[in-house]
Formats: C-alpha cells, sequence, structure tokens
C-alpha cells in the first residue's frame, strides 16, 4: 500500500465526514445509512494494509481515520488504527512519554464506548501513572483519568472501586465551567466530564457513562474540524441533554450544532431545518414550564 494509497483513503474518509455519503431524509441513523455502511465496508477492505504498512510519519493520520470510525460506531475498524497509532507512538517516542498516554487514552475511550470496560480500565491505568509522574494528583488530566475510571468500574458494576475512583477525582456537582458558545470548544470535556459528575453524585450512573462517552466529539473536532458529521454528532447529544433534563446544556449544543450546520450546508438544508425545529420546540417548552410556574 503506498502513500498515495493512505492519501486516498484520507481523502475518501473527509468527504464521508463532511456528508458527501448522507442522506438526511432517508430516516435512517447516522451508522445504518446504506451509504455510510457501504463506504465502511470499502473501507475495511484495505483498512488491514494501511494499518499493517503505517509508519511513524503516519501517526496523526492513524488516529484521524481512527476516530472517523469511532465515531460512525465502526469500533472494529477504529481499533486497528488506534491500536497501530499507540504502537508506533510507543516504540517511537516512548510508553511513558505523553504523547503515548494521549494515543492510550484514545484506544481506552473507544473500548469505553465499546462497554469493552476490562480492556479500558487497563489502558486508562497506564495513562494514570503518566499523569501523576508528569503533572501530580491535582492536576486536571490526572483527575478526569481518575473519574474515567470510576465511570469503568461503573460498567463493569463494581461499585465500591468506582467510588474509590470517583473521591480521588475530586470532581464533583459544584464544579462550573462557562457554558459552550457556538464557536469554542476550549471546555467541552471539562464541560461534559461536570455534568456526568453531577449525574454521578445523584446516582444516575448510567446517564453519567453515557455523557462522557460523548467525550470523543471534541477528540473528532480536533481531527476532522468543522465536519458534519460532529456536527450531527453535537445534535445528537443536545437529544441526549434535553432527555436528562439538561435543559439549558442541550440548548447550547443545538446551537454549536446549528452554528456548524449552517456553514457546511447553509440554512435551507433539510437537516439544518431538523435541528433548528428541534431547538425552537425546546425552547417553547421551557417557555411553557416557565409560564405554567
Amino acid at each position: 500500500m503506498t502513500q498515495a494509497s493512505f492519501a486516498t483513503a484520507l481523502a475518501n474518509t473527509g468527504q464521508m465526514m463532511n456528508g458527501a455519503y448522507m442522506q438526511p431524509a432517508a430516516g435512517y441513523s447516522l451508522a445504518e445509512q446504506p451509504e455510510i455502511m457501504a463506504f465502511f465496508q470499502d473501507l475495511g477492505r484495505v483498512a488491514p494494509t494501511l494499518v499493517q504498512e503505517a509508519t511513524p510519519a503516519d501517526l496523526a493520520n492513524l488516529h484521524r481515520m481512527g476516530v472517523a470510525c469511532r465515531l460512525c460506531g465502526q469500533f472494529e475498524l477504529a481499533e486497528g488504527f488506534y491500536k497501530r497509532a499507540l504502537q508506533l507512538a510507543e516504540q517511537t517516542l516512548g510508553a511513558a512519554g505523553m504523547e503515548a498516554a494521549t494515543h492510550r487514552n484514545f484506544l481506552a475511550g473507544l473500548y469505553f464506548m465499546w462497554r469493552r470496560f476490562d480492556d479500558s480500565i487497563a489502558l486508562i491505568e497506564q495513562s494514570l501513572q503518566v499523569y501523576r509522574a508528569a503533572f501530580g494528583a491535582e492536576h486536571i488530566y490526572t483527575r478526569l483519568t481518575h473519574f474515567a475510571l470510576a465511570l469503568a468500574y461503573t460498567g463493569k458494576g463494581e461499585s465500591n472501586l468506582s467510588r474509590e475512583q470517583y473521591s480521588l477525582s475530586a470532581l464533583g456537582s459544584q464544579m462550573q465551567f462557562e457554558a459552550q458558545s457556538q464557536d469554542r470548544w476550549s471546555t467541552f470535556t471539562t464541560k461534559l466530564a461536570a455534568l456526568a459528575a453531577a449525574k454521578y453524585e445523584q446516582g444516575r450512573y448510567d446517564q453519567a457513562v453515557e455523557l462522557f462517552r460523548h467525550c470523543v466529539i471534541h477528540e473528532a473536532n480536533e481531527a476532522w474540524p468543522g465536519s458534519l458529521v460532529v456536527a450531527q454528532s453535537l445534535t445528537s447529544l443536545a437529544v441526549l441533554c434535553r432527555s436528562q433534563s439538561l435543559d439549558q446544556e442541550a440548548l447550547e449544543f443545538y446551537k454549536m450544532s446549528l452554528h456548524m450546520k449552517k456553514e457546511l450546508c447553509g440554512e435551507g438544508h433539510p437537516d439544518y431545518q431538523s435541528t433548528l425545529r428541534q431547538y425552537q420546540e425546546l425552547n417553547e417548552a421551557i417557555a411553557r414550564r416557565a409560564t405554567a410556574n
């Protein structure tokens, strides 16, 4: 497989991420759309060779391919790209280095989303050692890593270990972060962590896990900035927040999604109009409740 072939795969994936294969009016979820499924079937045929022949120069692009697959629910494909990126990072930059820890977390996040909690925990614990050594126990990276462990143990049903890790994270519902703006991503992960921590403290562990799983959206936006798949994922997150009675957060994520979709496909596009209706309906529901009270 030549570098040109990897470049072709990246270009085709970029087209997919920007909506070239999407049919918003078809009634399918993103992962179920026939055009998307056909795209990933084609990618699956070349992915093993892409992964096998990747070099350290391909590290960032392996990650880009992995997160695109992960966001679209193609976990097995994502695993191959993520594992190769981690392998190359460890071989070239050191297993105890920050780059390796970052790629280890990407793979751990995939396993977390895949509900492979044992695999996720093993990787998170390695990264935790790196962060504690480099930054100390109080750094936000260390605390978020403890929280990720807490949620992974929750997924396994090991409540005592979960509570122990949550205590070490020193997170809590009192944490406050600025609301998301339509064009700002700097606090996205910590915002979701704070929301998930509040749900954790309320004993709503499944809701906490679901919120934290959506941290992948930030990872995807860094790899594929301004893509339609990311915008659609923000809409899904807004729907999730509304289902958890997080109405203000849902409004903010709707606004982020609408801003991106306006830039990408215009206000007349069916996908933009669908999200706008959801946003308006939530605003109306909030207003009705305020009037009733």
